[in-house]
């Protein structure tokens, strides 16, 4: 499997090589198809996300983060590349970025946590670091995955932390430790999807661990769903599944019936 060192490279190999050709005032259907592409990547490396937030000439945005532990911010504009920013060397090599927009302003954050556990956030007018973890790291000492979401319902987006194989929500807009939960958990990976039809969202963990947003208690757990995972109606029945990849063969989840179907 690809290395941490090995994505970031690949990000930027292939987001390069991206037909980005496409002069400004392109179509709908082209937009949407160049939009698709970086979903892709997205998806593929995480690394690199789409940015949501494009200014007038600009066709598409992403962020990644490269082999020598800098965060780029970059735009497409009439079909050429350039960087808009780059972050400063950080406490260890980007292990996943996120652009989000945490405090609900409307405009995206971006977000990176590091193999050496540190959390950076900067805002994306002026690009100014907003918070850095330093004063969580004694209650946090490792991070094995993170995701942001809207965990708790509240008018802002929570950093969902897997530090010290427990799960932590951090406030993300004044950076606090609002719960942390109580159950041994080890992922790689982590999503957050209403996945049993409860019309609540419970947290994903690849480990195989589903988690109740509210209390933090895990709800079902198998022995694991496989890396990477993701999401999928497989059925077309409104519910989504978890996939995973296990041994190099997909395999779908159906957590309302607790069974793997596929």
């Amino acid at each position: 499997m690809m290395g941490s060192l090995a994505r970031g490279a690949a990000a930027v190999a292939l987001a390069v090589s991206l037909p980005l050709t496409v002069a400004h005032g392109q179509s709908e259907e082209e937009t949407a198809a160049l939009l698709m592409e970086i979903d892709a990547l997205s998806a593929m490396f995480q690394t690199y996300t789409d940015f949501p937030w494009l200014e007038d000439g600009e066709d598409a945005s992403f962020v990644y983060g490269d082999t020598k532990g800098i965060v780029h911010h970059y735009v497409s504009e009439g079909g050429r590349l350039r960087e808009r920013w780059k972050s400063f060397p950080l406490e260890g090599l980007a292990k996943e970025v996120f652009a989000e927009d945490l405090d609900g302003d409307g405009r995206p954050e971006i977000i990176a946590y590091t193999q050496k556990s540190r959390i950076y956030i900067w805002e994306t007018q002026k690009y100014e670091l907003l918070w850095e973890s330093v004063d969580i790291s004694e209650r946090i000492k490792v991070i094995q995955a993170m995701v942001v979401a809207d965990a708790d319902r509240d008018p802002q987006l929570e950093l969902i932390v897997c530090g010290d194989n427990k799960i932590h929500y951090i406030d993300g807009v004044d950076y606090y430790v609002e719960k942390a939960g109580r159950d041994f958990v080890e992922p790689s990976m982590m999503l957050v999807a209403d996945v049993d039809n409860d019309l609540e969202l419970e947290i994903i963990t690849n480990d195989g661990y589903v988690i109740d947003t509210n209390t933090l208690n895990i709800e079902w757990a198998n022995d694991g769903f496989g890396y990477p995972i993701t999401l999928f109606d497989l059925d077309n029945d409104g519910v989504l599944e978890v996939v995973g990849e296990s041994q190099g063969a997909l395999t779908f989840w159906d957590v309302e019936e607790r069974r793997e179907i596929w």
